[in-house]
């Protein structure tokens, strides 16, 4: 009987152990986050109303934002992950940012467009999640994790080997 119950709970936790593994982080997805906000030429001020678009040069698909809030606040949320241009639509015209920006799958880190008579010009924020000090990045995370649990699962396995085998009379 302890036999069976040790071979259930490893099922059970090589199971939960593969769900773990195999599903990927929250967030993870084809679509792309990009937010940020858009300033005046002084870099200070919020520029309310303002239609943030990224466009796809290959293709010409265009995906945009609402208007911008009176923080200068934009959301684009359905656009695949790739390189795009950002244009910014103004009622004094529209500016194209002079450097594309790529996109990963889920939220990327804000930017900051500021539009003055040039083409505007935008600074990506720090990550906030990034290690100062080189730490590992996500996927290596999940590398150790994963190596670990099925070490683990090993080790329960050949436990519970040892004991299938009968005693030998001494």
């Amino acid at each position: 009987m302890l036999e069976r119950s040790r071979r259930i709970v490893a099922l059970g936790l090589a199971l939960t152990t593969a769900s773990f593994v195999l599903t990927p982080p929250v967030g993870a997805g084809d679509a792309a986050v990009l937010m940020g906000k858009v300033f005046q030429a002084d870099g200070t001020t919020p520029r309310t109303g303002v239609v943030v678009h990224l466009v796809d040069p290959a293709s010409d698909r265009d995906f945009r934002a609402e208007p911008t809030r009176p923080d200068g606040a934009f959301r684009v949320d359905q656009a695949p992950a790739g390189t795009y241009r950002v244009l910014a639509e103004t009622t004094d015209g529209a500016y194209l940012a002079e450097q594309a920006v790529t996109v990963e799958p889920g939220a990327n880190r804000p930017v900051s467009l500021t539009l003055g008579a040039a083409a505007p010009s935008f600074q990506t924020a720090p990550d906030p999640t990034a290690s100062q000090s080189g730490g590992l990045p996500t996927w290596g995370k999940w590398a150790i994790a994963g190596g670990i649990a099925l070490g683990a699962l090993f080790v329960i396995n050949e436990v519970t080997d040892d004991e299938d085998q009968p005693a030998s009379p001494s």
